[in-house]
């Protein structure tokens, strides 16, 4: 029985480079409409940009890039890119509340903190509501 090596599936690849650069042109236009310097818009746009290359480049050499660019190579990869997305969302949580928290007691505007636990919150309601059908 002889077993052959098949590349993992790239089926994000395509779009992990258009959120990056999509997300790019997005910051370069925000930074322009600020009046900031070309050289800052163009430096913005790079990093995003170079950020989804690599992804797009080197995930199926390495499972960790692979992750990154949202194709677990098994199951192990599966669960700790799971359990990275948790702890993300943890810390956007504690975040957008201690911001909250911070800012009402300096008697400064909330309403940006306020809003991203509104929306950490109801995502994740939703998600308990949505997973619990499906599973």
């Amino acid at each position: 029985m002889t077993t052959t090596k098949t590349k993992p599936p790239r089926r994000r690849a395509r779009s992990t480079v258009l959120a990056g650069l999509l997300g790019g042109v997005l910051i370069m236009v925000a930074v322009l409409r600020q009046g900031a310097p070309i050289w800052s818009a163009v430096l913005g746009f790079a990093i995003l940009a170079g950020y989804a290359a690599l992804l797009f480049i080197f995930q199926a050499r390495k499972d960790t890039i692979g992750t990154l660019a949202g194709n677990p190579v098994d199951e192990r990869w599966g669960l700790i890119n799971s359990r990275a997305t948790e702890l993300a969302a943890t810390c956007a949580a504690v975040v957008a509340v201690g911001g909250y928290i911070v800012t009402e007691f300096a008697g400064r505007d909330n309403w940006q903190f306020a809003l991203m636990a509104v929306v950490v919150g109801l995502s994740y309601l939703a998600g308990v509501v949505w997973f619990r059908r499906r599973l």
